[in-house]
């Protein structure tokens, strides 16, 4: 099968997929009671980023059908694996999540004084799948340290953004339409596993509908890092993690929302479709 067709019937069974299913789960937890206040004190169900994954397995079903390299089908297999492990961690997280310690430097400290955070859990369970995941598609000790890095730091750069409507999956989109953009070869079709399942719950978490939770900005963060390092070369992952590191060193230090408000231009992206 020509690529671009297969690229064309990922991205519409991931987005008419997506769409069919999103008003069962959003009902699923109303009727559970998965529900937090928003930045604005409405409740509204959360952990909505559930509903990205059953068109991931789907999509990654048929992209398996038509894979006939070992390399490839390692690939695929270790996205999955990423997307499906922050998944749990973005669920647990959600749900008894507790929301007093917040940043990477509270969770830790927490945990050094022997109490551990769901936060905490999830950045040492994201620190040890990226270290498979890197150990997996890498070269060397070095590689492995770099690639473990971006996919830790990939991740919680989504959590980081997602604390008003519509903000992380803006930055997402833009991030993943570079990528679609500049990767190539196989690494590329794994996009279209989980972007069509984001537009299509897009305008939900833009008009606070619902929240799609460390469920979802988990997944978009191990996404975007797992495709920097299957598909960029040293250079320009080394590029990416000096910007992540900056840009973690920067929200620990100021809010990133009065950053954001402040600058006009970013303000008025910020507000765009709310």
């Amino acid at each position: 099968m020509q690529s671009y067709i297969l690229d064309i019937i990922l991205l519409l069974t991931g987005l008419l997929g997506t769409y069919a299913i999103i008003p069962l789960f959003k009902n699923l937890l109303i009727e559970s009671n998965v529900l937090r206040p928003n930045y604005k004190k409405d409740m509204i169900p959360v952990s909505m980023g559930i509903v990205f994954l059953p068109m991931i397995i789907i999509n990654g079903i048929i992209l398996a059908f038509f894979t006939k390299e070992d390399k490839n089908l390692l690939y695929l297999f270790m996205f999955i694996f990423g997307l499906i492990s922050m998944f749990f961690a973005g669920v647990l997280d959600d749900i008894i999540g507790n929301r007093d310690v917040s940043g990477l430097k509270g969770h830790f400290k927490s945990l050094l004084k022997g109490s551990l955070t769901t936060g905490g859990f999830k950045a040492l369970f994201g620190g040890f799948v990226g270290i498979i995941i890197s150990i997996a598609v890498s070269k060397n000790i070095g590689d492995i340290i770099i690639n473990t890095l971006i996919i830790a730091l990939s991740t919680n750069l989504m959590n980081l953004l997602d604390l008003r409507p519509g903000r992380a999956i803006k930055v997402y989109l833009t991030i993943s339409t570079v990528l679609f953009l500049t990767l190539t070869g196989y690494v590329k079709s794994l996009i279209l596993l989980i972007v069509p399942n984001v537009l299509a719950y897009f305008n939900y978490d833009l008009k606070a509908r619902a929240m799609m939770g460390d469920t979802g900005s988990n997944v978009l963060g191990i996404s975007i890092g797992m495709l920097v390092i299957m598909g960029y070369s040293m250079k320009v992952r080394i590029g990416w993690l000096v910007f992540l590191v900056l840009i973690h060193i920067l929200t620990e230090k100021y809010s990133l929302t009065k950053i954001i408000e402040k600058n006009k231009f970013l303000n008025f992206i910020d507000k765009l479709g709310r």
